[in-house]
């Protein structure tokens, strides 16, 4: 029988930013807000001791996130790294890191460190990459980051992909889906979609329409048929979020975090059993056992 996966982050999969609520770029999508969400230690010994504190709590893992510098690469995360190591050594959580862009050296170290998924998201449009980020980058330097993290031997690359990124309308996500393709061999893609938040200059903006979502997910189905496709945490949760919901898994998805009741139904009707697990949705499916709900 066909599975759909929901997953579920709290309280056994925390967030946590290295950097506070420190961003220098303040990208126009997010502006800061959701490093507020975070747990945030900005010195390596705070975040050993909340790890080992979340471990021996029954915690499954981890997720390592932060603001930027300029350049696009994540605050702290150098001069974190043996504290990363160290966690890895000390504790059984699976780390989650979401990378920012990283050269071969910091690739080198992200995966000498043990980290297990290595999310980054891809932006397939060097305008998006201008107006929303404000970067002095181009595709190619996503690219870059993709295949060094690939070269490097990290276990794990998620790619992340925003539907809408761009104002709401759909410009580089075909793009993005072939920059995964030529790059790295992904574990999991995990899709978000804009979501217009309070506090950021795209509050009013309207996100993308649900069948922009569906045609999305059902080109990187046909791309990557082999790869479980996922509908990330980061989307619209107003009413809209019933045919999002409706039109990823339509499309394809078979994973998803937090899912509306009706979107399981949904999947039941559609042949599927459900599984729930305690973890972010870019989990892999070698860690599926230790998170896994049981009846």
């Amino acid at each position: 029988m066909k599975t759909f996966k929901a997953y579920y982050v709290w309280p056994k999969f925390p967030s946590v930013s290295i950097s506070g609520n420190t961003c220098l770029l303040n990208c126009k999508h997010c502006n800061r807000v959701y490093l507020n969400d975070m747990q945030g230690y900005t010195k390596p010994e705070q975040l050993l001791k909340f790890c080992k504190k979340i471990d021996d709590n029954g915690g499954i893992g981890i997720l390592l996130s932060g603001g930027c510098n300029k350049r696009g690469e994540m605050l702290n995360l150098r001069r974190f790294l043996p504290t990363i190591k160290k966690v890895k050594e000390e504790t059984n959580l699976i780390v989650k890191l979401h990378t920012g862009l990283v050269d071969e050296e910091l690739a080198k170290g992200i995966a000498d460190a043990g980290v297990d998924i290595a999310s980054m998201e891809c932006i397939g449009s060097n305008e998006t990459i201008r107006e929303v980020f404000g970067l002095n980058a181009t595709i190619e330097t996503y690219a870059e980051t993709f295949r060094n993290l690939q070269n490097a031997g990290v276990k794990h690359i998620v790619p992340h992909i925003c539907i809408g990124l761009h104002r709401g309308k759909v410009i580089g996500e075909w793009k993005a889906l072939e920059i995964v393709k030529e790059n790295c061999k992904p574990s999991v893609m995990v899709f978000i979609v804009l979501r217009p938040t309070p506090g950021t200059p795209y509050e009013n903006i309207s996100p993308p329409s649900s069948e922009d979502v569906k045609k999305i997910i059902t080109k990187a189905r046909e791309l990557f048929p082999n790869l479980e496709l996922s509908l990330g945490c980061m989307r619209p949760r107003n009413r809209y979020r019933i045919n999002l919901e409706e039109a990823a898994l339509e499309a394809g998805v078979r994973r998803m975090e937090i899912p509306l009741e009706s979107t399981l139904k949904k999947a039941m009707e559609m042949g599927y059993k459900i599984k729930k697990i305690d973890a972010c949705c870019a989990l892999p499916e070698e860690f599926e056992d230790r998170a896994t709900r049981h009846p």
